[in-house]
Parts: structure tokens; C-alpha cells; sequence
């Protein structure tokens, strides 16, 4: 290959013949697929007995210029394919003969035993392209052709309406392949494709909701880009009649390069005015805040980072906030039109959920999908950098809109919409609203009568509760449908008949194994009838697709445990509180778990935590563990495993109880754990303190009147007092101060007395364990008097 070819195919990865489209050409892809097809002869090739992939393997021979002929083939018709369906024009009706030809074969070979979406177009384009991609002649002699494939790939995975483990499996292969041409990164000595790649490699990661893999790509994206991306905060207004400033958020962006290069949209989508009486159209920030200018492939790492932000983070207010720096950063700069298009989009998104802006979110939307039908700008300006955009098929817009509509209670509206979509589910809670929901299986039944198809039948059985509907939808599919499947353990499931759903959702996530929403029923269901290693399976595949759900770490940290297996169920519950580090239930789990484990300076942060959020918690038995294993000086872990001696946390016990005690002031296990770690210092003043925790620990536990009354609770207060009154005799010993020894042990005998006598008069001392204790408290108590007797000879 010339280096001059190698050259002009990298140039179709950044554009395809923008430069060329003439101003307001909406044809021109479309002129250039019917040239190519002129050109090739496919209308007498392309016959309906023969399959794309055998015509095409018959065609493609070793010869560059043939390859590079049906390359620009495949380009052409990827590219004619968007526009139809991405964005617009609509030039369907003006395709070249041969695309009715394999309209049944495309989907046939593109629905994956699961549905494309019902509004999508001229499939046959689109398998067109990916058949060509993947013929190995041509992978070997033009080094684009698997971008190409991982770019038809995307666009597959987009008009699905299942997530294909097919399509990730092939992509993953991919582009491990692309990451390892030589021939394309050795050739540019520029960064340009190299952040193009990563940018649509996290494009497709997002899909799948990969974060870890998003994280990984958009780290190569900002490092070949040399662009530092921070949310900062500047003193500014955001509401009309606001007097004080307050801070606001902004994005700071530093890039320590120039941009790479780009094409400028001559018109781009507007966005709309928000038209608040209270809220300002942008804040008004008191200095001016740096806004630098960036090109497309620039923005479009800012877009895919708010992307990332959005499915990372929590889905709450804060969130919002800060993902908006992000839009508005893009949508008050880009000057390309897919990104902006993506960017109103995704601003629409969070608007329609604020009372204050849903009718913005309302306006916007309209505006954007009125955008497919313009005739400006041209189809290559729109189509410019669309795989790096995230840019998703017009009917999500529309979607919006009639989302938008039904959130500002225009039910008939949106209905109308949801119907031209075909979005049953949404049109079953449109007629439920308008009280009409025998009506919802009527256009059901009417739609399965012009064509069957399996999502029409599952919705018939979800519509009617019967599950004939799902048996029939399973037959339908050829027993091969993880919608069905689904479908049907989700029945079950709503009706909390788990022995039932389980089977069904296995099978479900058997054939198609990236649903979340399957794996986290199943482990579910698993953990109410006791499976506890399909819980943990399911729990486990769960939390490598959705790494944000406190609830699934949490539940699958129970199936670990109670297999027995305490180290998975720590790290487990390790990732829970990283996903919700406000839930107290979480941090009592990984608490329990770190002190079976021994992980003592985890169990210390786990208590802070649950104080922190909830002012008191008590737990006896870890506080005990962990006070005896101090004592004993046992062997433990530090966060990362590593072995150590308890002793070591003596002092953070210490500062632990100081806290805990000032919070909880009346149990007596909590201030008797405090005195024996306190002794542990052995000190004069730590002797004295240990007198007072542990008279404390006294008063606490004889503050029910009833404590005489029950062996156990009598056997505890003895107990108290024979630790009171050997803590006392031993600091009388230490302290030289006669006084101060009169006066401890004086509180000493005082305690004593009033216990043994209360003892013996409730005729206790039949019991053995009692007595013995009893004996051993009196005899100290003889010498405790015996000490104040000869204090007081001295004084006096």
C-alpha cells in the first residue's frame, strides 16, 4: 500500500468528504452510495437467493483499489444509514433498488435473537456496511477496516433494544485488535487519532455502563490531549433577586496544547431561553471566569466525562449541579453540531425533572427533533465527529419530548407520541393514567394482529397477567428470547413467587448476560429461598455491570457470609460503603465482619462513621472482642491485610470510648471496657480514672432497681465491684496522698457495702456461683476498710 493511500484512508476516520458536501446538500451521502453502487453493479449482484456476506466475499479480491472501492462502499452506506436515522433528512424513499432486496435478510441477521427498534429504518444499509467491515480481504489490505467495524458496531448496539453480550463480546476483540495496529499508530506521529480512538472506545463502554473501562480510556484521552478537566467554584448570582453572592460552580479546563484541528458547523441547533421569573438564563459571576476555546475532539472528552459523571455518581440534586458546568461548558461553545445536538439532549434530561425548567426541557426538545427535518445545515456537518459525539437515534429526542409532556401532566400528548414510537410500556402508563387501561391491551391486541413479535406478546402478557402470552412469545423467539425470559420471571417475581421466577430469570440472564435488571432480581429471589451461591453468582455479575449499588454490595456480602466465606463478604462490603457512605446499616455490617476478620483499625472507622451518623450506637459484643483482643495483645490485620498487635490501638480505643462514653452515659459494660483498657497504660493518673470509669460502670448498672432480683444481672454487679475495689486498692497503692486515698477508697467501700448488703438480704447466697463471688467481695471489702482505718490513724 502507498503511503499516500494509508494517508487518505486516516483523513476518512476524522471526516468523510465534509470539505466536498456542498452548502445544503442533504444528498450528498446518499449521491455517493448511488454512485458506488453504480459503480459496482449491485443491483445485479445483490440478489435476493444469495446472503450479502457470500455475494461479498465473491467480490472483494486482493487488489487495492477493488478493496478500497467497497471500503468507501461500506463508509458510504454506514454514513446514509445515520442520516436517516440520527440526523436527517429522511432520504429512505430515494435509496438505490437494490436495498429492498435485503431489507428481510438485515433483520433477520441485526435483531440478535432479541428486537431492533421498532423505528428504525433501512437496516439493510447498515448490515451492508458491517458485512463489508468484516471481510477478511479487506481487513488485511486496508488497515481502517476494523475502526470501521468497531464504529458499525456502536451503531448496532445503539438501535438494539437489548444490550447484546454478542456485540460486546466481538467489540472487546476489537479493539484490542486496533490497539495493537501498527500500521495506523505508527504512521501518525500525532495524537489526533490516538484521542479520537480512546474517545469513542469510552463511547461504547458508557453502553454498557463499564465504568472501571470508561475511567480507563477517558485517562488516555485527557493525557494524549494534555487537558486537565476540574470543577471549580467562583462567587456569582444565579437568581434575579438574589443580593448576596453565593459559590458557584464552573469548569476550569487547562490545555497545555493547542487544539486539534476541526470543522465549524455554520448553524448549529439554538438553545432555548429558559424564560424563569426567579432564575437567571446563566449566573452572573462577579469576575470573569476563564472559559478557554476548544476544539471538537476538546469537547467532546468534556461531553463523555459528564456522560462517565452522570452513570458514576448517585442519581441525586448534587449531581445534577455539577454535571451542568460540563453542559453548559459545550453548549455556550462547540461549534459542532452532533455535540451540541447530544449536549441539549442530556440538559433536557435533567431539566424535565424540575418543576422550574421541565418546560424548557419541553421546548428544547421540540426544537431539536424539529432539527431532522431542517435542510440546513449540510448532511456532512452534521455527521462530522458523530461517533465521538454519543449522539443517540432522533427517536430519543422524540422520546424526550414526550417524556417532557407527561411530566407536565399533557398525558393525551404524550400518548400520541409514545404511540407514533411505539413505546408500549409507556403507552400502558399513559392509559392507566387517563384510566383507560383495558384500552392499552386493545392496541396491543391490534398491533399483533397486523405482525407478531415477541415484545408485542410479552407486553400482551404483562398488559393481561397471563402468562399463555409469555409461553407463546417463548415459541415465537424459537426458545432463544432473554426478553421473554425476562418477561416472565418479572411476573413471578412482582407477585413474590421466587421458587417460580428463578428458573426464568436464569435462563434470561443465560442468553443474554449483561441485564442488570435480571441479575439483581435473581439474587434477590435467591437470597429469600436460601441459594445462597446462585445469590452470590447473581450478586456478584450484578456488581461487575452496576458498581454503584450500596444495596447489591451489601446483599451480596450476606450470601458471602453465610457460605461461610468472610473475606469476600469484607471486601464486599468495602465497595458498599464506597457507592453510599451515608448508610449506618452498611458501615454495622462492615464492622461485624472486620471484627470476626480482626481488622481492629476498620472496626474503629466503622464506629466513628455510625456515631457520626447516627449520635449513639451501641454494640456490646464488638466492643468486647475488641476490647479483650487489646488486653491479650492478639494478633490483627491493618486495612491491607497486613498482621500486627492489637496493642497497637490502644490509644485510638482509648480516644474511641472518650467519645463513645460522652454520647452513651449510662451503660456499664461501655465504662467498664473503658476502665480495663485505661489500666492497660498503668499509671497513677490512669489508676484514678479507671476508679472513676469503673464507679460509673457501678452506678449505671445498679440504676435498675431490679438488677437483685435476676442471677445474671446479680452475678454482673458483683463482678463490677470486685474490678471497683481492685482498681481502688491498687491506686491507693500508687498514690502517695492520704487524702486522696481516704477519698477513693472510701467511694470504693461505700459501693461494696451497699451491694453486699442488698445481696444478702434478697437471700442470694444460696446460688454458688453468687456466693463465691460474694466472699471474694466481702474480703476485699475487709481490707478496703481495714486500709481507711489506718489512713485515718495518720490524719489524725
Amino acid at each position: 500500500m502507498k503511503l499516500e493511500d494509508k494517508d487518505e484512508e486516516l483523513k476518512l476516520l476524522l471526516d468523510f468528504k465534509v470539505n466536498d458536501c456542498p452548502e445544503d446538500n442533504v444528498i450528498h451521502y446518499k449521491n455517493i452510495l448511488g454512485e458506488l453502487s453504480k459503480k459496482l453493479e449491485l443491483d445485479s449482484i445483490f440478489i435476493a437467493e444469495k446472503s450479502l456476506d457470500f455475494i461479498i466475499k465473491e467480490q472483494i479480491v486482493d487488489n487495492y483499489d477493488n478493496c478500497k472501492l467497497w471500503l468507501d462502499l461500506g463508509i458510504a452506506s454506514l454514513y446514509v444509514f445515520i442520516q436517516i436515522n440520527w440526523t436527517g433528512p429522511d432520504v429512505s424513499n430515494e435509496l438505490p433498488a437494490w436495498c429492498i432486496k435485503k431489507s428481510e435478510e438485515a433483520l433477520v441477521e441485526l435483531s440478535l435473537d432479541d428486537q431492533c427498534n421498532e423505528n428504525v429504518k433501512n437496516l439493510e444499509l447498515l448490515l451492508l456496511g458491517k458485512t463489508i467491515f468484516s471481510n477478511e480481504n479487506l481487513q488485511k489490505i486496508c488497515v481502517t477496516t476494523f475502526w470501521w467495524l468497531f464504529r458499525a458496531n456502536v451503531i448496532h448496539q445503539r438501535i438494539l433494544e437489548e444490550d447484546s453480550s454478542i456485540i460486546i463480546d466481538e467489540t472487546e476483540k476489537i479493539i484490542d485488535k486496533i490497539s495493537k495496529q501498527v500500521d495506523i499508530w505508527n504512521f501518525t506521529d500525532d495524537n489526533y487519532h490516538k484521542t479520537l480512538f480512546n474517545i469513542e472506545v469510552s463511547q461504547f463502554w458508557l453502553l454498557y455502563r463499564r465504568v472501571q473501562n470508561v475511567e480507563t480510556s477517558l485517562k488516555d484521552c485527557e493525557s494524549s490531549s494534555k487537558l486537565i478537566i476540574e470543577l471549580n467554584s467562583a462567587m456569582g448570582k444565579r437568581t434575579k433577586y438574589q443580593i448576596n453572592e453565593k459559590p458557584q460552580l464552573f469548569l476550569l479546563i487547562k490545555n497545555e496544547k493547542t487544539n486539534y484541528d476541526f470543522i465549524s458547523c455554520p448553524k448549529l441547533p439554538k438553545s432555548v431561553n429558559l424564560n424563569d421569573d426567579l432564575r437567571l438564563e446563566n449566573i452572573h459571576f462577579s469576575d470573569d471566569v476563564e472559559r478557554p476555546k476548544l476544539g471538537t475532539i476538546e469537547e467532546a472528552i468534556v461531553l463523555t466525562k459528564c456522560v462517565y459523571l452522570q452513570i458514576y455518581q448517585p442519581h441525586d440534586k448534587l449531581t445534577e449541579e455539577e454535571l451542568m458546568p460540563y453542559l453548559n461548558t459545550i453548549i455556550e461553545n462547540t461549534k459542532n453540531w452532533s455535540i451540541k445536538m447530544e449536549a441539549l439532549r442530556r440538559r433536557c434530561l435533567l431539566e424535565m425533572r424540575d418543576k422550574r425548567t421541565v418546560e424548557r426541557a419541553l421546548s428544547q426538545s421540540e426544537h431539536l427533533l424539529g432539527q431532522y427535518n431542517e435542510t440546513s445545515p449540510n448532511v456532512g456537518h452534521r455527521s462530522y465527529q458523530i461517533f465521538s459525539s454519543g449522539m443517540k437515534p432522533i427517536w430519543y429526542f422524540k422520546e424526550i419530548l414526550a417524556d417532557s409532556m407527561l411530566n407536565l401532566g399533557m398525558v393525551k400528548g404524550a400518548l400520541k407520541l409514545y404511540l407514533e414510537l411505539r413505546q408500549w410500556e409507556q403507552v400502558i402508563v399513559c392509559y392507566t393514567l387517563l384510566d383507560l387501561r383495558h384500552k392499552a391491551a386493545e392496541i396491543i391486541r391490534q398491533e399483533l394482529n397486523k405482525n407478531e413479535t415477541v415484545k408485542l406478546w410479552c407486553l400482551l402478557g404483562d398488559a393481561e397477567q397471563n402468562t399463555k402470552h409469555y409461553e407463546t412469545a417463548w415459541k415465537l423467539s424459537n426458545e432463544k428470547s432473554s426478553r421473554v425470559q425476562r418477561h416472565w420471571g418479572f411476573y413471578y417475581f412482582s407477585k413474590q413467587n421466587y421458587p417460580e421466577a428463578i428458573p426464568h430469570l436464569k435462563l434470561s440472564a443465560d442468553l443474554n448476560n449483561i441485564q442488570e435488571n435480571v441479575w439483581i432480581r435473581l439474587g434477590f429471589a435467591s437470597l429469600q429461598v436460601e441459594n445462597w451461591n446462585l445469590a452470590a453468582t447473581s450478586y456478584r455479575r450484578y456488581c461487575a455491570l452496576e458498581q454503584t449499588n450500596f444495596e447489591a454490595w451489601n446483599n451480596l456480602a450476606k450470601a458471602y457470609i453465610k457460605l461461610g466465606d468472610k473475606p469476600r463478604a469484607w471486601r464486599s462490603l468495602q465497595d458498599a460503603v464506597k457507592c453510599n457512605y451515608d448508610k449506618w446499616e452498611i458501615w454495622d455490617n462492615l464492622m461485624v465482619v472486620s471484627i470476626d476478620l480482626g481488622y481492629f483499625s476498620e472496626v474503629l472507622r466503622c464506629y466513628h462513621r455510625i456515631l457520626d451518623l447516627k449520635g449513639k450506637h451501641v454494640d456490646i459484643q464488638v466492643l468486647e472482642i475488641l476490647t479483650k483482643s487489646i488486653i491479650k495483645n492478639v494478633k490483627c490485620k491493618d486495612s491491607d491485610g497486613n498482621v500486627e498487635n492489637s496493642m497497637k490501638y490502644l490509644l485510638k480505643s482509648l480516644e474511641f470510648y472518650g467519645r463513645l462514653t460522652s454520647l452513651v452515659h449510662n451503660d456499664p459494660d461501655i465504662w467498664r471496657f473503658y476502665a480495663e483498657l485505661t489500666l492497660l497504660q498503668n499509671t497513677d493518673v490512669n489508676y484514678q480514672k479507671a476508679a472513676q470509669y469503673l464507679q460509673r460502670a457501678y452506678r449505671a448498672s445498679v440504676a435498675d432497681p431490679r438488677w437483685y432480683q435476676n442471677i445474671q444481672s446479680t452475678k454482673i454487679v458483683l463482678e463490677l465491684c470486685d474490678s471497683l475495689a481492685d482498681t481502688c486498692l491498687t491506686c491507693s497503692i500508687k498514690t502517695t496522698q492520704d487524702t486522696q486515698i481516704r477519698s477513693i477508697l472510701g467511694s470504693a467501700k461505700l459501693s461494696l457495702q451497699s451491694v453486699i448488703t442488698k445481696v444478702k438480704q434478697e437471700d442470694l447466697i444460696n446460688n454458688e456461683d453468687v456466693n463465691i463471688l460474694l466472699d471474694k467481695l466481702e474480703n476485699k471489702f475487709k481490707i478496703i476498710t481495714e486500709k481507711i482505718d489506718n489512713v485515718n490513724q495518720v490524719l489524725n
